[in-house]
């Protein structure tokens, strides 16, 4: 027997000889937003604004201070080839009172974070 014909028996064994529809790709059901910035090599504050707030850029890392409430991991801080600072997280809005998921930190509107 091919594996052609072996591979098709046996999925049809597993379906039942039945057509198995196929659904469309699901998402992941959070949708996480990542932000690269690049840190300033003297003590200049540069900002950026995102949906959820702004984000002030120092040579030691960032702040974020939020005007809706927001989920925020995964910071990290390093060095480019170049000697440039660099740094990146992930954010998400949220409802007010959601509980994060583990690895992740709640930001309120009242609130700066800073890692």
């Amino acid at each position: 027997m091919k594996r052609k014909d072996f591979l098709t028996r046996m999925r049809n064994r597993r379906r039942g000889d039945q057509l198995e529809l196929r659904t469309g790709d699901r998402r992941r059901a959070i949708d996480w937003r990542t932000l690269r910035v690049e840190l300033p090599d003297d003590d200049n504050v540069a900002t950026q604004d995102l949906a959820v707030g702004t984000v002030e850029m120092l040579s030691s890392g960032i702040r974020l201070r939020p005007s809706e409430p927001c989920w925020v991991r995964g910071y990290r801080m390093w060095q480019d080839d170049e000697g440039r600072g660099r740094a990146e997280f992930q954010y998400r809005p949220v409802p007010e009172d959601a509980a994060p998921p583990p690895g992740a930190t709640a930001v309120g509107l009242d609130e700066i974070w800073q890692p």
